[in-house]
């Protein structure tokens, strides 16, 4: 008997999968959404979509291979671009701030809790490569032309200082997880937060004064 030919895969039905459960996932978390939820949402019954991905740890890692590839590619174009080095992190910054999850800390315990270690450690490395060695090249870069101070100068390598301004990136504001208080202004748009958490690092908090006390 001959065997059955195995049918293509229709890449734009594929790209609906990725895009509808990204929704879902960053919206609801990945303990909440069901793989039925996203056929149902893409028109699709649960074996249809299972041809494109054998399960929900499959689904959900291909959301954020995803995510992270076109992360390293917006970064790594701010990176070549022009500017200063102090312009070209606050351009990081902001479109960190545009474009992270409004609840990165329900995306971490998902990664930690519900995948595998080796899908795990997979994520990482798309992380580090889209998130942190982006930032890390751009201090590299000041510490050679001498606009940034290195380790022998009392500052810091590349990689801690990139890691060092990752966390101290805010939510973006008026996420759903930082709402704007009743009766309070407006919130403090993407690009003037990132230029006051960039400022902070490279410069501090101390005035002119302080830093003279400090000498």
């Amino acid at each position: 008997m001959a065997r059955r030919k195995k049918q293509p895969l229709d890449e734009a039905t594929r790209s609906l999968i990725i895009k509808t459960a990204h929704d879902l996932f960053m919206e609801h978390g990945y303990r909440s959404v069901t793989t039925r939820q996203i056929a149902e949402a893409c028109g699709l019954t649960q074996p249809a979509m299972y041809h494109y991905f054998a399960d929900k740890e499959a689904l959900y890692t291909e959301v954020l291979r995803t995510v992270t590839e076109e992360t390293k590619a917006a970064m790594n174009e701010i990176i070549t671009g022009d500017g200063t080095v102090r312009d070209r992190l606050i351009k990081l910054v902001a479109y960190i701030l545009q474009y992270m999850p409004d609840d990165l800390s329900q995306m971490e315990r998902d990664i930690r809790n519900e995948l595998r270690p080796e899908t795990q450690q997979l994520i990482t490395k798309w992380w580090q490569e889209s998130y942190l060695l982006p930032i890390a090249a751009l201090f590299e870069e000041g510490q050679k032309n001498g606009s940034l101070r290195d380790s022998k100068s009392f500052g810091l390598d590349p990689i801690p200082s990139a890691f060092f301004l990752l966390s101290v990136i805010q939510r973006k504001p008026g996420g759903s997880n930082n709402p704007v208080p009743k009766g309070s202004v407006s919130p403090v748009p993407v690009e003037a937060l990132a230029a006051k958490t960039v400022d902070i690092l490279l410069f501090g908090l101390a005035s002119e004064e302080g830093r003279q006390e400090r000498n």
